[in-house]
């Protein structure tokens, strides 16, 4: 189910969660480890052993000593170093793709693994006994000697990913090429190429008992499949009233029920099926997937940044999305179920879509010729692409207002004839 998995995909990008998971994996495979060490026999010179490196016990406690205190000391290296990391993005592109870093996968794992090789050795060091000892008798596990020296060889390999993976992901191309599979994701979620024979278009109905939201925040996922099942259960027709994205407060309509008397008697379960969160996620969210890539652009053309080249990368990385939504047909809002209406939401218009990075780049474009051709391309991809007329002269609008915007900055005659000519070109092509 949506929410479900919503729920457990928020857990999953945290950036605790990983590194938990490897640490319990070390305490079992330490206590695994150290049982078969104590079922193998103890003669060094039987054939059971005798493939392993054997240590005294001074030199096994002298090496996990080495190998956990290093490695820790790596951990706190790796951490700083992706703080450092989490800090620069944040103030050069955007605090909304800290999260992305956070959930990174890379990241995670190496910091799960150094911490789970230091817990790994410290489990291990405490089974080690000496004839000093006033415990059992003398026991050195070998076996788990021999692992966790395994674990700093691969972990020295780890460290030389993890730096050329954080290295790698700082960069722009990187950055863009991610929000850009995020972008694409959500675009064929929501514009499939064949709309689903249960889906239909309608407008909205007036009047049906309202659902409050009961708490403050954005909408980051909806289980539609629940709130159809609960609407044909119940016998009413449910209507989302907010969009994925869209920020509530607690008296405002969450949903709303026909026949209106029926509405709060569901409210308790027509709730549960809407995850409202304190901050957006692109997994349902198209407006955020897209608000990310043009972000990029918006930030890149501030006067901190002054970087045109990345506002240029970041509008053909938007084509992509845009090219496919404009491409589809209208997705449909409205859940039919064995020919009756169950469940109305509202969905992102293509027009919505098509708008954002002009209106949120265009602005800022007026003092970078390449990007005002960039965006001249764009509306030129989105009006070959598009099925839809009203989205054809929507990307004509979007190209005469931005030369209107060119024009009133009193450019250079040079520059003004370049955009002119190259706009006659892409709109003759």
């Amino acid at each position: 189910m949506d929410k479900l998995s919503g729920s457990w995909r928020r857990v999953f990008e945290k950036f605790w969660f990983v590194p938990a998971v490897c640490v319990l994996a070390a305490v079992v495979l330490a206590q695994s480890a150290v049982a078969v060490d104590r079922w193998l026999p103890e003669d060094l010179d039987s054939p059971w052993i005798a493939w392993l490196y054997a240590v005294g016990i001074d030199g096994s406690r002298s090496m996990l000593s080495a190998i956990g205190g290093s490695m820790l000391g790596v951990a706190a290296t790796a951490f700083s170093i992706t703080i450092s990391v989490i800090a620069t993005a944040s103030s050069t592109y955007g605090p909304r793709l800290v999260r992305n870093f956070m959930a990174d996968r890379g990241n995670q794992v190496v910091l799960g693994v150094l911490v789970s090789t230091f817990i790994y050795t410290l489990l291990v060091l405490r089974t080690i006994r000496s004839a000093s000892d006033d415990l059992a008798q003398p026991f050195v596990p070998h076996l788990a000697v021999n692992l966790a020296v395994l674990m700093a060889v691969a972990d020295v390999a780890l460290i030389v990913y993890f730096i050329h993976h954080i290295a790698d992901s700082v960069q722009v191309d990187t950055l863009v090429h991610g929000v850009r599979r995020r972008l694409l994701h959500v675009i064929e979620r929501w514009h499939p190429e064949e709309v689903p024979e249960e889906l239909v278009r309608t407008a909205g109905r007036p009047g049906g008992g309202e659902v409050p939201a009961g708490g403050t925040g954005y909408v980051v996922g909806v289980d539609y499949e629940r709130l159809r099942d609960h609407a044909e259960a119940c016998d009413v027709f449910v209507e989302l009233v907010p969009r994925v994205g869209d920020h509530v407060l607690p008296a405002e309509p969450l949903v709303r029920v026909w026949p209106e008397h029926r509405a709060e008697e569901l409210a308790g379960r027509l709730r549960r099926c809407v995850q409202v969160g304190d901050s957006r996620s692109a997994h349902q969210d198209v407006r955020f997937a897209e608000q990310q890539v043009v972000e990029l652009a918006v930030r890149a053309l501030s006067p901190s940044t002054n970087d045109p080249y990345t506002a240029v990368n970041a509008i053909e990385e938007v084509a992509s999305g845009i090219a496919v939504a404009v491409s589809r047909p209208l997705p449909g809002n409205t859940v039919v179920v064995d020919g009756v209406h169950r469940l109305r939401y509202r969905t992102v218009g293509v027009e919505e879509v098509v708008d954002m990075p002009f209106d949120q780049i265009g602005p800022h474009a007026t003092g970078h010729v390449s990007v005002l051709l960039a965006l001249v391309d764009l509306a030129a991809r989105i009006e070959a692409a598009s099925v839809h007329p009203s989205v054809r002269r929507q990307a004509r609008e979007h190209v005469d207002v931005l030369l209107d915007r060119f024009r009133d900055g009193a450019p250079h005659p040079r520059d003004l004839a370049r955009v002119e000519e190259h706009v006659r070109l892409r709109s003759a092509g």
